[in-house]
């Protein structure tokens, strides 16, 4: 304690002292501090307990950004349940102390007013300056402190990833913490729990349960968990969607999706659980000093979550939301409208329906990259596949229609269409295609490029044509949606039963009963089970199913021709670990039934990827044969004619303005470009005059703005997946409108005339390296000889490697999050370094020369030839 002839009062009664010191300190300094902010004033209450404590390290599941398991260090006992008391007894400006604290201090300390309510808690009014001062204890706190002798060395540092969030780990390693600090849109969920007694015996077990469980489904989600904490409030978490580097334009989706998920998982251990979710703007970044900081997010939208418990509003449709009496929270003048999500019921019906049309499962699913909140999804999906399969020259439709023996036929895609009664005449499919022998036929090709509408085309094509009836099975983004996929093939699998036999029972349970063969009658519980989709995800269950689903399509071989069609879509999910899991179930479904299709002639397979595995047969025997199409989206003819048919004008009627416009930002993805055209209508800048021709005003368009879409949307999220280095790189790439080298960047990041080390060139040449990898920018030749840059007056540049960001959409983003100065200094730096490069080394052995000759001054010289005879 620092006071001379005073007994040591021992380590529990010393700690409460510098407590009660701390707090009177704070109050002197902190209570009622200006913010600055419309005349708000910071008011302070304060509880202290004291006690013994546990310490639980809980949690241990990988992120998908990295491959470090995140720990959760957490703390309770008495003192957090002293504190949950006194606290709230305290008034503004006042500490309160609860029975066991003020029985070590009660003679350093002077107490202040009596408690009436709580006789046993007592006030803190000063210390007994008679005996301890604050001077005193601070020296003899600091004179004691150890800390810095336990703190973590730099070969320990693997030990402090598992505590610090990989974002900020990695900002930490590249030396730009600083940048950390932004305000951005985020979604957030808080969840105020209670029913677990971390110091009960089983209570430890608990607690790594529940942290562990709200960890694979946050993480599933690609989200953040940002805190745990057991206080008097019970237990809290924060969870946080749109923090880098696990950005999503569906983030709203996410964390509502995920806040359904964590209900049941409390359910499920007993525990009471109240969630929020909003989104909004907040400040994301660290708080506190040098020595003590963390990373938390800030502002009205968590705040509001936490007073709400409620929900949020969100537009993917995959949730339907339910308007609520608005109510009044705390800092909060009018009242909040809030709503109730309730998860969208299934679709029924998957693949050949009672009246003989087909039910696409994209017209209920995410699988398209597009929402689910179109009015007519049957309509948009035709409209779509009309639009895109009409351009006959595209090479995805060339290879289609040598397969299908014809070419497109938009009467075969109007919605009233059935199958059998197609006004187009009957024909078979060509020799040698897989729609006539059997085989499988691989799709492979980024979300927006055309795989659905392929797809559809060809499945419509063999079922009018051919009377090959559809058979669905299909995986989308979300998290567990392996069960959806043994599902869905079944229901239509007995569709396509019901078509040859139409007697079956209606109900799909009852159906099967009557069609599984006796080896698999044991099963039908599971089966049940798993139809009435009450079962979570169980791979005992997956293997069942995937058994029976092959032993009925081999009972249909004889009966009607069978196409099989596979899809696994990812959606926004931005790393490979996140779908691993439902990836590895997808290939392992299609690898068996592929075996089928390669036995029996009358069943054909359609696999529908964003990136076909190598590794698998099924996708060596499509490659083999000629099956695998890659769609890398439309070329320049390719796009005049798709924009003219959306729009519904004369190609030669397209403004070559906005051909140019649209064919540099959307890559040529039928997605994007739609995605554009309907934005351009939107904003104003795009006329339409149907049937005759368009006019657009492209000087004042500011891309940047539409983060909404799926193009500009999906093109943030990459941008914020990159590392930091990364990142910088990819900024300072945009502004350069030419071709440029890696001393360009180095010439603001690490400079060799900065001090700069090798190793920080050689950690931009890596990361440099790495955007090439992901399409970021290009390698590309070096300029022409008559170029200023490679002339030979000078030129030092050697084979040195050029770059260039050639993609105008990945430019145009990148360049809306960089200053106006930030830009005009990288130019500068890397002008200036050029400059240097050229010029310096010349004038250094010039310089070099003059030092090497021995100078005499002048009046010595005079001297000297005076002195020579």
């Amino acid at each position: 304690h620092g006071s001379f002839g005073l007994d040591d009062l021992g380590p529990m009664a010393t700690a409460v002292l510098r407590a009660s010191a701390c707090c009177i300190e704070i109050h002197k300094r902190l209570h009622m501090f200006e913010t600055g902010v419309d005349d708000v004033r910071l008011c302070l209450h304060i509880g202290v307990g004291c006690g013994e404590i546990s310490i639980l390290q809980v949690g241990g599941v990988v992120p998908p950004e990295t491959h470090i398991p995140r720990i959760e260090y957490l703390i309770s006992g008495a003192p957090l349940e002293q504190i949950s008391i006194a606290e709230p007894l305290a008034e503004n400006g006042e500490t309160c102390l609860s029975p066991q604290a003020w029985e070590l201090v009660k003679d350093c300390v002077i107490e202040g007013r009596p408690l009436k309510d709580r006789m046993d808690f007592h006030l803190l009014l000063r210390m007994d300056e008679s005996k301890y001062t604050f001077p005193t204890i601070k020296y003899a706190t600091q004179l004691y402190d150890s800390r810095a002798e336990n703190c973590f060395k730099l070969a320990q540092l693997n030990i402090t990833r598992r505590y610090i969030p990989s974002a900020v780990f990695k900002q930490i390693e590249c030396g730009t913490l600083p940048y950390v600090n932004e305000m951005r849109k985020i979604s957030v969920i808080f969840i105020n729990g209670s029913g677990l007694d971390v110091m009960s015996q089983d209570g430890p077990k608990q607690a790594q349960e529940l942290m562990s469980s709200v960890q694979k489904v946050c993480y599933s989600h690609e989200g953040t968990l940002n805190k745990f904490l057991i206080d008097d409030k019970g237990m809290l978490f924060l969870l946080v969607f749109g923090l880098p580097p696990l950005v999503h334009p569906d983030d709203p989706a996410r964390a509502v999706l995920a806040s359904m998920e964590l209900v049941n998982v409390f359910k499920r251990l007993k525990l009471v659980g109240r969630f929020g979710v909003t989104t909004g703007r907040s400040y994301c970044g660290v708080c506190g000093s040098a020595k003590r900081m963390e990373y938390t997010v800030l502002g009205d939208c968590v705040n509001l979550s936490a007073r709400l418990m409620e929900t949020s509003k969100h537009s993917t449709g995959e949730m339907i939301f339910k308007a609520l009496a608005p109510i009044k929270v705390k800092g909060k003048a009018n009242p909040i409208p809030i709503f109730q999500p309730v998860p969208r019921e299934a679709a029924g019906a998957c693949g050949v329906t009672m009246d003989r049309k087909i039910r696409f499962p994209w017209y209920d699913n995410l699988l398209d990259g597009s929402s689910l909140t179109s009015k007519d999804p049957v309509l948009t999906a035709k409209t779509k596949v009309q639009h895109l399969c009409s351009i006959q020259k595209w090479t995805a439709n060339v290879k289609v229609a040598e397969m299908l023996g014809g070419p497109f036929n938009k009467v075969m895609h109007s919605p009233e269409q059935t199958i059998g009664s197609t006004p187009v005449g009957r024909s078979k499919a060509p020799a040698g295609s897989p729609f006539a022998d059997g085989g499988l036929v691989v799709i492979e090709g980024a979300t927006g490029t055309g795989k659905i509408e392929l797809a559809e085309h060809i499945i419509a094509h063999c079922a009018t044509q051919f009377q090959m009836m559809p058979v669905f099975g299909t995986m989308g983004p979300r998290p567990g949606e392996s069960n959806r996929m043994a599902i869905e093939l079944l229901r239509s699998i007995v569709a396509v039963y019901r078509t040859v036999s139409p007697s079956l029972p209606p109900e799909d349970v009852q159906a099967l009963e009557k069609l599984i063969s006796p080896q698999h009658a044991g099963s039908m519980a599971t089966l049940s089970e798993l139809l009435s989709q009450s079962s979570s995800d169980s791979p005992a269950a997956l293997d069942v199913a995937l058994k029976v689903i092959v032993s009925l399509l081999a009972g249909l071989r004889s009966k009607t021709g069978i196409l099989v069609v596979l899809q696994f879509e990812q959606g926004t999910n931005l790393f490979e670990k996140t779908a691993e899991k439902d990836l590895a179930i997808f290939w392992r479904f299609t690898s068996e039934i592929s075996l089928l299709v390669n036995k029996e002639k009358s069943v054909a397979g359609l696999v529908l990827v964003r990136k076909a595995s190598q590794d698998q047969q099924c996708v060596k025997d499509a490659m083999s044969s000629g099956n695998l199409l890659s769609l890398n989206g439309l070329n320049e003819e390719h796009i005049l004619e798709y924009m003219a048919s959306y729009l519904g004008i004369p190609e030669d009627a397209v403004p070559p303005p906005l051909r140019r416009f649209v064919s540099q930002v959307t890559m040529g993805n039928p997605l994007y470009i739609r995605e554009t055209l309907d934005q351009l209508l939107q904003d104003g800048n795009l006329k339409v005059k149907s049937g005759a021709s368009a006019t657009a005003a492209l000087d004042k368009i500011d891309i940047a703005a539409w983060s909404h879409t799926a193009m500009v949307g999906g093109t943030v999220c990459n941008i914020e997946s990159l590392d930091p280095i990364e990142m910088a790189a990819l900024k300072m790439s945009t502004c350069f409108e030419g071709s440029f080298t890696l001393p360009d960047l180095a010439a603001s990041s690490c400079s060799q005339w900065g001090g700069a080390t090798h190793f920080d060139l050689l950690r931009l040449f890596r990361a440099t390296r790495m955007l090439v990898s992901r399409g970021f920018i290009d390698k590309v030749p070096p300029p022409s000889r008559d170029s200023p840059r490679t002339s030979e007056s000078g030129n030092n540049f050697g084979d040195t490697q050029y770059f260039a960001m050639q993609s105008a959409l990945i430019r145009t983003v990148g360049a809306s999050m960089v200053l106006e100065a930030q830009k005009k200094s990288v130019k500068r730096n890397a002008l200036i370094d050029r400059v240097l490069k050229q010029d310096l080394p010349d004038r250094m052995t010039e310089l070099a020369a003059k030092k090497s000759v021995q100078h005499i001054p002048w009046y010595y010289e005079r001297a000297l030839r005076r002195m020579l005879p």
